[in-house]
């Protein structure tokens, strides 16, 4: 379920509320007790982690810069940073 971020319209008070989609949007304020609280527009959470992952999520497929990089040892580790041509640089 997704968290949405709730601001009280009496006290100000900004807090977090899990809630399914299909819910109304509404919150009660968990300093005052208020109940007319306005859900807040926030930007969402997107996560590129590790190295290749263009390479692994994709089906195979290389990215243009490892392509670009791999006639220039023939080794295959210039994804990797280990290129023996690109260290002579």
């Amino acid at each position: 379920m997704p968290a949405y971020d709730y601001r009280c319209r009496s006290c100000r008070t900004t807090f977090e509320k899990t809630q399914r989609i299909t819910e109304p949007a509404g919150a009660k304020c968990p300093a005052c007790g208020h109940e007319e609280c306005e859900r807040l527009i926030t930007g969402g959470t997107f996560h590129l982690k590790g190295a290749g992952w263009y390479a692994s999520d994709y089906g195979g497929k290389t990215s243009p810069a490892v392509e670009a990089a791999a006639p220039a040892c023939g080794t295959g580790s210039c994804a990797t940073g280990a290129c023996p041509a690109l260290a002579a640089d």
